[in-house]
């Protein structure tokens, strides 16, 4: 059991790492599922939050709107990303297209 969730944590890992820029092929679809999936619909919290605590007057309005709007963010990049993996093999949308911007959760827009 330990073996196959290190084995998971590696292929996530190394899918995260992938920096997709655009989606021209299935495979990078699929990347992009993978690393949205697990990662980038987590990483979105902590990312808005920091956004909006700099972007805020107060820190704690801050905090709080990043931690909602971190959420929803979060809600969409996993269903981009189980849109990503589910349907790798067709080109929908055209040429492989992200389902929202950006491609990664820390990529620039």
């Amino acid at each position: 059991m330990k073996k196959l969730l290190l084995v998971m944590l590696v292929i996530f890992m190394v899918f995260g790492m992938v920096s997709v820029n655009y989606a021209g092929t299935p495979g990078d679809k699929l990347a992009r599922g993978i690393a949205n999936v697990p990662v980038g619909a987590l990483l979105e919290i902590p990312k808005n939050i920091g956004i909006e605590w700099k972007n805020s007057k107060n820190a704690g309005i801050g905090i709080f709107c990043g931690l909602f709007k971190g959420m929803a963010m979060g809600v969409g990049r996993l269903g981009s990303g189980l849109w990503d993996i589910l349907t790798f093999p067709v080109s929908a949308p055209k040429d492989y297209e992200p389902l929202i911007k950006p491609n990664l959760v820390f990529d620039k827009e």
